[in-house]
């Protein structure tokens, strides 16, 4: 929406300059009137249209790289809901609200007064004959006059033939259009502009006709200043104004040749193309395909540099290794592993610090405080910072994705980005990951409990293409208590039908006396209507909590899961379970 904006009113404001100061003072009111259109039109679609210039560039293999380490684990929490955008977006919309109601409201009383008053034809027109005194104005194909001046004939023919090119040239619709605007759009100050420039160049036009009739420039002039007012305003409608009425005057006695006039026309030509050219045209880089000899060399190539890399990185470093898995231990110098052990055991080396800038569209997602955390220069910032800086403002940046439970309360965020400006850049990093900073690394695998597949699937890396598929992934495996569902979970055949289950399967303990015994438990029901992790939360004793367990981990039915926003989520449920022994 903010780049929409901003290139609609850079569009708009440059266009307009350029009527104002070329266009607006010669007589070529025709053209000016669909440039004015046309200027708006064109500004409001630019933002949507997108020119990609594809320069070719070679596919080169990108080496594999473990991820990076998890930071300590944290509790998951949601995010602290930002209101500043409601706030926002709820005084747009009561502003909004309001502007639709008054214009609906000046269309209404423009159409009380033709249906309360007497109209007549008149020239393809219709004339609405007022009671009170008012000056000619027309909305549509009506023009409004005074009913007493019209029966006595006091209306010049030179104001008729005037409000009649306001009717034939169809004026109130641009009209119209620009005040639809001005409702959706009314903090843009442009559009305010746009509509005394339109008005403006209605009257030139009106004005043209009736001089060419007329053929009578002075006599003309006089009757505008004998009609014109500063007190008479009609915000829907076209009408004599005395505020315009100097420029009116000016325009009368102007002439401008076709040559000219050719010139202005094709003055604003460059100013479009400009215009497309710095909001539209994106440079694209295209990989160059390879053929199978090339893509084999590349791949090649790139593994060996990914070696020489980590040769250069770890030369001279002892190298220790507690291998648990594979019950062996590893104790010496790096030139001394083998192609394999060093392979295996996934020795990384971090990439050269050399100067990389974001892009101009990820620069832009790290604005999105919901999804990114952001540093600059080790520093926690919060992302609006980024408004005051351009991509070239940084001279490194890297980041990487959390885990779910490495997020805290202080960093939801599933996104995390560090940026280095060209100070810190110089003082700190650059040169600084040329080696291994220390003497010995050490490494410790410990063996893992779980089938090879989970533990495979556990240590895959986590990517997404955008912040709203990131936090649909930390969600998916919330656990959700039901009074904050849509939807709540239902057992076939409703609550008592499980009831029925637990009694019919539970075996009492053999007790003496009369007793009515509370159990209360939990689990979770999940996507596939399947319970999960039964616990007892209340246990009355004699074995009575386990036995609860027991029977309803035995349960085969399946639950309706229950759902959120539409969607079928994990559901937390507490169940109260009364047993009553009699002897």
């Amino acid at each position: 929406m903010i780049d929409f904006l901003i290139k609609s009113t850079i569009s708009m404001g440059l266009l307009l300059a350029v009527y104002h100061l070329v266009l607006q003072k010669e007589k070529m009111h025709r053209f000016n009137r669909w440039y004015l259109l046309g200027s708006i039109i064109f500004s409001l679609a630019l933002p949507f249209v997108t020119i990609e210039i594809y320069s070719e560039a070679v596919a080169a293999p990108i080496p594999e790289i473990t991820d990076m380490p998890e930071i300590a684990p944290a509790p998951v929490t949601a995010p602290e809901t930002d209101y500043l955008p409601y706030i926002g977006w709820g005084i747009y919309g009561l502003v909004t609200l309001v502007l639709i109601l008054r214009f609906i409201r000046n269309v209404s009383q423009l159409t009380r007064k033709i249906k309360q008053h007497e109209t007549t034809a008149h020239e393809g027109a219709v004339l609405v004959l007022l009671d009170e005194a008012v000056l000619p104005h027309t909305f549509l194909h009506y023009i409004f006059i005074s009913r007493a001046a019209h029966e006595n004939r006091r209306i010049e023919p030179e104001l008729f033939t005037h409000e009649l090119v306001h009717v034939n040239q169809k004026h109130t619709l641009d009209i119209l259009f620009i005040e639809s605007l001005k409702t959706l759009f009314w903090f843009n100050p442009l559009l305010y502009f746009y509509k005394k420039a339109i008005q403006l160049n209605h009257e030139f036009l009106a004005d043209e006709i009736v001089i060419a009739e007329a053929n009578d420039v002075i006599g003309y002039q006089q009757l505008l200043l004998q009609k014109a007012t500063p007190l008479t305003y009609y915000p829907l409608a076209s009408s004599l104004n005395f505020s315009v009425t100097k420029k009116r005057f000016t325009m009368m006695t102007k002439a401008t040749t076709r040559s000219k006039a050719l010139v202005l026309k094709l003055a604003s030509l460059p100013v479009i193309a400009g215009l497309i050219a710095l909001l539209c045209i994106e440079t694209v880089a295209q990989e160059k395909p390879l053929n199978n000899t090339q893509a084999g060399g590349a791949i090649a190539k790139g593994r060996q540099a990914v070696k020489e890399r980590r040769d250069a990185y770890y030369s001279g470093v002892r190298i220790v290794v507690d291998d648990n898995v594979n019950k062996r231990k590893v104790d010496k110098k790096y030139e001394e592993l083998t192609e394999a052990e060093k392979d295996g055991y996934m020795l990384y080396a971090p990439e050269v610090y050399a100067v990389k800038h974001p892009t101009k569209k990820e620069f832009e997602s790290f604005k999105n405080k919901k999804g990114y955390a952001l540093q600059i220069d080790g520093k926690d910032v919060d992302n609006s910072i980024l408004n005051k800086y351009k991509p070239e403002d940084f001279a490194y940046y890297s980041g990487y994705t959390m885990s779910k439970k490495a997020l805290t309360k202080a960093h939801p965020q599933i996104f995390h980005y560090q940026l280095y400006t060209p100070e810190y850049f110089e003082k700190y990093l650059k040169g600084t990951n040329d080696h291994y900073p220390e003497d010995t690394f050490t490494m410790a695998i410990t063996s893992e409990k779980e089938n090879e597949k989970a533990v495979a699937e556990a240590g895959r890396r986590k990517t997404f293409n955008n912040v709203e598929t990131a936090m649909d992934y930390l969600q998916e495996d919330n656990v959700y208590s039901a009074e904050k569902l849509d939807v709540q979970p239902e057992f076939p055949g409703g609550i008592n039908a499980l009831y029925n289950i637990i009694l019919k399967n539970f075996r009492v303990p053999d007790l003496e006396g009369e007793h009515t015994l509370k159990i209360f438990v939990s689990f979770v029901v999940e996507k596939n209507g399947r319970m999960s992790d039964i616990k007892v939360i209340k246990d009355p004793g004699h074995g009575m909590g386990e036995e609860a367990v027991g029977v309803l981990g035995q349960i085969k039915e399946k639950w309706t899961p229950g759902k959120k926003d539409n969607k079928v989520v994990r559901t937390f449920y507490t169940l109260p379970i009364n047993i009553v022994i009699q002897n």
